[in-house]
């Protein structure tokens, strides 16, 4: 499902595809993602190619 339509909706599962810093780096995706990382109920997987994206940088990763 396209991002953009996810406002709203919260599902158990959330996969973010290529949350590098080419794709989120300004304020209106900055927003994106946080709606996109907001819908997930229980696991959030988030995948980046290159460098994360510098929204992401400093957040701390819990590990199972």
């Amino acid at each position: 499902m396209p991002s953009y339509l996810s406002k709203g909706l919260e599902f158990d599962a959330v996969i973010i595809y290529n949350a590098s810093n080419k794709n989120y780096n300004n304020e209106d995706e900055r927003l994106l993602l946080y709606t996109c990382c907001t819908r997930a109920l229980y696991v959030l997987n988030i995948y980046y190619l290159d460098e994360i994206s510098s929204l992401l940088k400093h957040i701390k990763v819990r590990l199972k």
